[in-house]
């Protein structure tokens, strides 16, 4: 009976990932109010295939405290889905059940490597949620103050990763962390927020080349202090964040092209100064010669991609404890070996329809900072995610990036959880502003799609275009979200400072040139 569980439970958690895939795509091209059915079948899936997952590896290990840490966070994962729908009603559920999945998939997996670390990731995540539910509901009234932060984001930022490099400790021949309190954390996870906000809070309004050329200027000194630290990983996601976030706010290609070059530039340049990027190079292109030395991580990560087959051999049947550091940095070997490459490519989609939905967000957005915010944060968060994979899978060389909320590490959990909550926090901001269905019954005739009812002829790109549509006696009541006096009502989610003139309504609304 024990085997016949162990055996068949692979079966099951592959299907159900690969359903939860597909109602993820369908999902992408559903509003809110038409996708709640999908919702709440992702939901469902989510805790079938971690009761299943959890079966067999209880079966397996015959570990009482097995039992007790599923219990726990299954409590946590429905808890934190019952409160952000409790407290923000218009909260977006997919992003929500796709925050869940990854996070189930973090615990089962690690649950089966190491339960100790795997407890200390629950406990971590479970703070994290608590604390990320009042993130959404200062993030959506506080625009006008976040703007304002801006030498705070890159001070702050700045300052927390020089404290890394004189201060820190050496963690695989780089400076990565330091410890507070018997505490031990990663600075430069938190400054990625920090400095996506930075370049929001900077671009927003003006994306003028001199501003660009300021961002440029704080974007390297984050970089350059990284690469003093050998946290070339991190110094990669800042490099590419700042490229893509100057293209975003300016919309223009030169910026991309500009970015690539400097970006091959740099690499150039790091291996030749850095003897461990060498080496790591090394064993990207040859594992195989250096197999018992430098290619060893690598070469058993391949090992463990082969040997898993499209259902995996069952959780706890591999040997993914063969691979070093394999709680960070080859997460998604174990998951291929033990849960199958379906459940592997469904873990996969997942992340991008992630980054689809951040993105979707985005471009909802009438406020450019807030679109910004998003568009950064799915940056940020997809290419963590092909670092981390395109390393295990010999695509690339490693980077020592953890993949976010699967991978074990309390930093990037609870980094990821917070990123996850403000751009929550952006896409209830523009429902606010739209009159969407946080605003509205269920019988509204509001759709996610389009800001005003069918018999309605407004359209984002034609009323919304030019400076000249917008007039202070406009025939708009508080109702719909406007002000006679004011033009903004704080009390429907408008940006709190009501008094911004025409030329900041202009670079709030889609007339802004630029993504």
């Amino acid at each position: 009976m024990e085997q016949f569980i162990v055996i068949y439970s692979r079966y099951i958690i592959a299907l159900l990932a690969v359903l939860y895939a597909v109602l993820s795509l369908v999902r992408s091209f559903l509003s809110p109010r038409k996708g709640r059915a999908v919702d709440t079948a992702q939901s469902v899936c989510i805790f079938i295939w971690q009761f299943v997952g959890f079966l067999a590896l209880c079966v397996e290990t015959g570990d009482l405290d097995m039992l007790f840490f599923y219990a726990f966070s299954q409590i946590t994962l429905f808890a934190s889905m019952t409160l952000f729908l409790m407290i923000y009603p218009g909260m977006d559920r997919a992003v929500l059940n796709h925050m869940c999945f990854l996070l189930g998939t973090g615990f089962l997996i690690l649950g089966r490597l190491n339960l100790q670390q795997a407890v200390r990731q629950l406990i971590i995540a479970a703070i994290s949620l608590v604390l990320s539910m009042a993130v959404p509901q200062v993030v959506r009234t506080c625009g006008h103050l976040l703007k304002k932060l801006t030498l705070l984001y890159a001070g702050a930022g700045l300052l927390a990763l020089l404290a890394v490099l004189i201060l820190g400790q050496v963690t695989h021949g780089s400076r990565l962390t330091y410890t507070v309190a018997g505490v031990t954390f990663q600075p430069s996870e938190f400054v990625k927020l920090l400095f996506v906000f930075f370049l929001a809070a900077l671009l927003w309004e003006d994306a003028s080349l001199k501003r660009v050329a300021v961002a440029a200027a704080v974007a390297a000194g984050h970089v350059l202090v990284l690469v003093l630290s050998r946290d070339l990983g991190s110094a990669l996601i800042f490099f590419l964040a700042f490229v893509f976030l100057v293209f975003f706010a300016t919309g223009k290609y030169r910026y991309l092209a500009i970015g690539a070059a400097g970006g091959c530039a740099a690499a150039f340049v790091a291996y030749r100064l850095f003897s461990h990027v060498q080496v790591r190079v090394q064993a990207w292109r040859d594992p195989w010669s250096v197999i018992d030395s430098q290619g060893y991580q690598i070469t058993q990560s391949l090992f463990a991609l082969s040997r898993g087959g499209w259902f995996g051999l069952g959780i706890g049947q591999g040997t993914p404890q063969d691979i070093p550091y394999v709680e960070t940095d080859f997460i998604f070997a174990a998951v291929t070996e033990e849960l199958g490459l379906l459940f592997a490519v469904s873990l996969l989609v997942v992340c991008v329809c992630c980054f689809l939905q951040f993105l979707r967000i985005a471009m909802a957005q009438q406020d450019c900072f807030y679109r910004l915010l998003a568009a950064g944060f799915g940056v940020l968060y997809i290419f963590q995610v092909f670092l981390t994979v395109g390393g295990g899978i010999k695509f690339i060389p490693l980077t020592g990036v953890t993949l976010p909320l699967v991978s074990y590490g309390g930093s990037s959990v609870m980094t990821t959880i917070l990123l996850f909550a403000v751009v929550q926090g952006a896409g209830l901001k523009r429902r606010a502003l739209s009159g969407g269905e946080e605003d509205h019954d269920d019988e509204a005739d509001y759709d996610d799609e389009a800001d005003y009812d069918d018999e309605a002829d407004y359209d984002d790109e034609a009323d919304y275009g030019d400076d000249e549509d917008y007039d202070d006696e406009a025939d708009y009541d508080g109702e719909s979200g406007y002000d006679d006096e004011a033009g903004y009502d704080v009390e429907d989610g408008y940006d709190d400072d009501a008094s911004r003139g025409k030329n900041d309504r202009k670079r709030t609304h889609s007339g802004r040139k630029g993504w």
